[in-house]
């Protein structure tokens, strides 16, 4: 086994870090999604406007993660 370490070892030096763009492209909803939504009664669709909530939320993080991208 410890003959193997200075080969293992060997390989490992010529790895390197690439950077590469792993953050998802948000999808835009656009205006008619939006004209679809405002009449949309908030109590009768309550979990609609909590999972719209959340793809707000996820929106955000994209572009905190798009920003931490651009930095490397």
């Amino acid at each position: 086994m410890l003959v193997l370490m200075p080969v293992v070892i060997s390989f490992l030096n010529s790895c390197t870090t690439e950077c590469y763009n792993t953050c998802p492209i948000y999808p835009v909803a656009g205006k008619s999604v939006a004209r679809e939504l405002s009449g949309l009664d908030e109590e009768q669709y309550s979990d609609t406007w909590e999972w719209i909530g959340r793809i707000n939320k996820l929106r955000e993080e994209l572009d905190i993660c798009n920003k931490i991208e651009k930095r490397l």
